[in-house]
């Protein structure tokens, strides 16, 4: 009786055994990656923030250049953005937006009376785009247009929570 309830074992490991498929085996560092990659990512705010300023400074630095030899309308198309320039009541004109007409008016004021402006970040009313907003050598106001969907697809990894 012990023989044969042995000799059953056995034989039901070597069938268990056999029917593993071992060659089929998964990397799991691997598969633990594209877990990762396929997770469902999370940005706050603050990150668009960030990246919105970090991205109009490194423009910022690119028009001011002096070995710049792109317009414009070329760096707009590069970055895919809006740049606007000009002085800041006809820059006003051109906004339809109540809030950045408000940041200009301020921005009006403030050249006028000779004051250092930094760059800043400025939200629409609808909220769905931001602006750096900086001056230039020659007193105009450049304002630099983000979506915040363009900025989301162009979000540094490490980032992503």
């Amino acid at each position: 009786m012990k023989k044969t309830l042995l000799f059953s074992c056995l034989v039901s490991s070597i069938l268990s055994l056999q029917s593993c498929d071992f060659s089929k085996r998964i990397d799991t560092t691997a598969a633990v990656k594209e877990m990762k990659s396929r997770q469902v990512k999370r940005i706050l705010p603050q990150d668009i923030v960030n990246k919105a300023d970090t991205w109009g400074q490194e423009i910022q630095k690119l028009i001011e250049s002096p070995s710049n030899k792109l317009g414009l309308d070329s760096i707009a198309k590069q970055f895919q953005i809006r740049i606007q320039s000009g002085k800041a009541l006809d820059l006003k004109q051109q906004n339809k937006d109540r809030k950045i007409q408000e940041v200009l008016d301020a921005l009006d004021y403030s050249l006028s009376i000779k004051q250092e402006i930094p760059p800043s970040i400025q939200k629409n009313t609808a909220g769905d785009s931001l602006y750096y907003i900086f001056i230039d050598k020659k007193k105009d106001v450049i304002l630099l247009g983000f979506s915040k969907s363009q900025i989301v697809l162009n979000i540094d990894k490490p980032l992503i929570k």
